[in-house]
């Protein structure tokens, strides 16, 4: 038997320095990330494409938007409980079976999805892709941790693009597939991929199950603790505007409720011999810095791109193509920043590719509040492109920071609990941000119509301009007004909702400002420990 055969078919538990073979002149380890790629590019767009969608499934399902909420939400629920599982998986039944689980899952969640007949079999079936696709996407990143060692910010820059990517690609492939036959497309065409790549990784990756005769038991307490505050939490985010804030019995009851369990859940862990999470990892100050910053960056990064997409797909009325186009030189600038993390990147220079990356942010998001109803599309792409660039040097250095001279099983707790501060923040903040535009918006909008005055002469002039346009396209005196009087209403509540677009991302940039000064609090490891001084 040779040495290959002899690496594989022992049972080691999470090799330090992995065997490769060679195959076409490329590394067993690089075809990994291959055949892992398509997967993260899929987990990418998963959680955008149903947002896209809602319009025709509501229409199809015959629903409103009201009952489509929970859509997202039963994502988030699956997604939840996939990510918190990994420590316990790993230990169980190792990182390789633990990722093939969450691919099958995820596939036959997808099937299900695309031949839901009603809201509810959707929201189910968007509950079991949602948990594949959460042990996948924590499993890689404890994956690559394992596989790289001698270069981990190249293999977390390759994780961080694909699943940013796979974000900021969504919205023209979603526009793509939604103009085929059927908006359930956009289901269908994961399970060919998922299954190949399940085909590809279950040959490629190396099999680790653990040795240890005595396994701790599932924390139950903990998962269903877990579970119960984060519907308590999306009971509040999708019914509290309607209940009212502050004023609805609802809004105590469930906030009591919800507060309880997350307090119970935290001492839960802390205390419990075999916690489903481990968090007491937050007792380490790099650990606990790093994943706050981590949470206020994809916060940002997530809720920009949600509110890019919804200036230019709702408000500008661009194609859902044109759309993707504006947003890809950001994939191609923030590439360039991860390869050139990925090339020139070492362990001592983390910290400074971090703060210049946070900076560049803060900039960029501020920046983009400049962007107004008449800006045109090249420059909407550069003030994306530039804030893209920066958001590229900081996602790498700080999971490296935050799993420096951790165990492979802490590694693996981390790679849940970071997943679940991208998440989370990144659906309380979108949900919080559409309330406070929708807010604003209807402020700005009536202020507005306050300060216009019927008779003033240059409202007179435009409205009799507007009326005149239709009249020469074929339209009466009557109907002309009437189509006046809407557009130029459609008009102003546009440049409404721009006014908010603007005092959200002002919020997103001082939000993120927050998290400059931990970064520098943030203490590297001293010179002799282990690892690599490469990066």
């Amino acid at each position: 038997m040779n040495v290959l055969s002899r690496a594989v078919h022992r049972p080691a538990k999470d090799p330090v320095h992995p065997q490769v073979l060679p195959w076409r002149g490329v590394q067993r380890r690089e075809w990994i990330v291959l055949a892992i790629m398509p997967t993260l590019l899929l987990a990418g767009m998963n959680s955008t494409f149903t947002d896209l969608a809602r319009p025709f499934v509501v229409n199809e399902l015959s629903s409103d938007r009201y009952r489509y909420q929970w859509v997202p939400g039963c994502t988030l629920l699956g997604s939840v409980a996939g990510m918190s599982l990994i420590a316990w998986a790993r230990n169980h039944f190792g990182l390789k079976k633990a990722y093939i689980t969450g691919l099958i899952l995820f596939m036959f969640g997808s099937l299900a999805c695309g031949l839901a007949p009603n809201m509810e079999l959707l929201g189910g079936a968007r509950f079991v892709q949602g948990w594949g696709n959460g042990m996948v996407v924590t499993t890689v990143l404890a994956v690559f941790w394992r596989e790289f060692p001698d270069h981990r910010d190249g293999a977390i820059a390759a994780y961080v693009l694909g699943l940013y990517f796979g974000r900021i690609v969504a919205p023209s492939v979603s526009g793509y597939l939604m103009n085929l036959p059927t908006w359930r497309t956009i289901f269908f065409f994961m399970v060919p991929i998922t299954s190949t790549c399940t085909v590809l990784t279950s040959h490629l990756l190396q099999p680790d199950e653990p040795r240890e005769e005595a396994l701790e038991p599932f924390d139950f307490e903990g998962l269903l603790l877990l579970l119960g505050w984060v519907v308590c939490l999306m009971f509040g985010l999708f019914r509290f505007q309607k209940w009212g804030w502050w004023t609805a019995n609802e809004f105590w009851i469930v906030s009591t409720i919800g507060g309880g369990l997350f307090v119970w859940f935290l001492l839960h862990e802390w205390f419990c011999p075999h916690p489903l999470l481990d968090l007491r990892l937050f007792g380490r100050l790099r650990f606990a810095l790093s994943v706050v910053i981590k949470a206020l960056a994809d916060l940002t990064f997530f809720s920009v791109i949600s509110v890019l997409v919804r200036y230019m797909a709702v408000t500008r009325d661009y194609e859902r193509v044109t759309t993707g186009m504006v947003l890809l030189p950001a994939v191609v600038t923030m590439a360039s920043t991860l390869a050139l993390t990925a090339w020139l990147g070492t362990r001592s220079d983390r910290k400074l590719r971090l703060i210049l990356g946070l900076t560049g942010m803060v900039v960029g998001t501020w920046t983009l509040s400049s962007i107004d109803l008449y800006t045109d599309k090249f420059w909407t792409a550069v003030y994306t492109a530039l804030w893209s660039a920066s958001a590229g040097l900081v996602a790498s250095p700080l999971i490296c920071i935050s799993q420096e001279d951790m165990s492979p099983a802490e590694v693996a707790s981390s790679a849940g609990i970071k997943n679940l501060m991208l998440v989370l923040p990144a659906f309380v903040g979108g949900n919080l941000l559409t309330i406070f535009i929708e807010r604003r918006s209807d402020a700005h909008f009536d202020a507005m119509r306050q300060s216009v005055t019927s008779n003033r002469p240059p409202l007179d002039d435009v409205r009799r301009d507007v009326v005149d346009y239709f009249m020469l396209n074929g339209l009466d005196v009557s109907d002309a007004t009437g189509q006046a009087r809407r557009l130029l209403a459609s008009y102003t509540h546009d440049y409404a909702t721009v006014f908010a677009y603007q005092s959200a991302f002002q919020i997103l940039a001082v939000t993120l400002a927050l998290a400059i000064p931990l970064a520098f609090l943030l203490r590297p490891l001293p010179a002799d420990a282990t690892g690599p001084q490469r990066g």
